[in-house]
């Protein structure tokens, strides 16, 4: 179980750097779809926040605001 704590741990420290190399290069928003995990949710960071991300789950549906105004998503689309 341990390497597992550990693997999530590295997992998590390297979308952290991709996300901010993102934002660097300009990105406004970024979508993490977690379909591996097994709680089925979208959680999107966003430039001036990125340490909170919004949380989507099924039933529910996610937004890309600021970067593609009135864009949505059933979040269910994506795990079926």
């Amino acid at each position: 179980m341990r390497d597992a704590i550990d693997l999530s741990a590295a997992a998590d420290e390297w979308m952290a750097t991709k996300r901010a190399d993102y934002f660097a290069a300009g990105t406004k928003v970024v979508w993490d779809v977690d379909v591996l995990g097994g709680e089925d949710v979208v959680r999107v960071y966003r430039v001036d926040d990125p340490e909170h991300p919004t949380i989507y789950r099924r039933g529910e549906v996610a937004e890309a605001e600021p970067a593609v105004p009135g864009w949505r998503m059933p979040v269910d689309e994506l795990f079926d």
